[in-house]
């Protein structure tokens, strides 16, 4: 059973030893702390397995998300959410000028019975306006 450190041990080094120090310890993925008590209990063991310890502590170390692979699924899903909502307004809006079309082919004066529905029409808009945006007219 191993209990949580408690007690504290200063050792005064120079920049540059404090420098290799921390560079050791990031690399093992350990902290200082702990490569001194592993250098220091385990003088007498060989580099490997100071290196060992090192991996068998990262493998047991809880799992947590890359930030980077966080932040690109949220870029992924923000993008596909946009390219839904441009492809759904793309759709309403060819929706809506097929509707238009309809309208004004079924309302064009060719016989009698579509001229009631062509003053019905000019209450509400104004179909030419609607060919005109889809014939490129102005």
């Amino acid at each position: 059973m191993t209990t949580k450190p408690s007690e504290r041990i200063v050792v005064f080094v120079t920049p540059a030893q404090k420098l290799a120090i921390t560079s050791t310890a990031d690399g093992l993925g350990i902290s200082v702390s702990e490569l001194m008590r592993r250098a220091v209990l385990g003088f007498n063991a060989t580099s490997e397995q100071v290196k060992v310890a090192g991996l068998v502590d990262k493998l047991r170390a809880p799992k947590t998300p890359d930030p980077l692979n966080v932040a690109l699924r949220q870029v992924a899903e923000r993008a596909a959410a946009r390219e839904a909502r441009d492809a759904a307004h793309v759709a309403r809006e060819a929706s809506k000028r097929t509707l238009a079309a309809e309208k004004a082919e079924g309302l064009a004066p060719t016989d009698a019975s579509n001229a009631s529905d062509v003053s019905d029409v000019s209450d509400a808009s104004d179909p030419s306006d609607e060919d005109a945006s889809l014939s490129g007219r102005s």
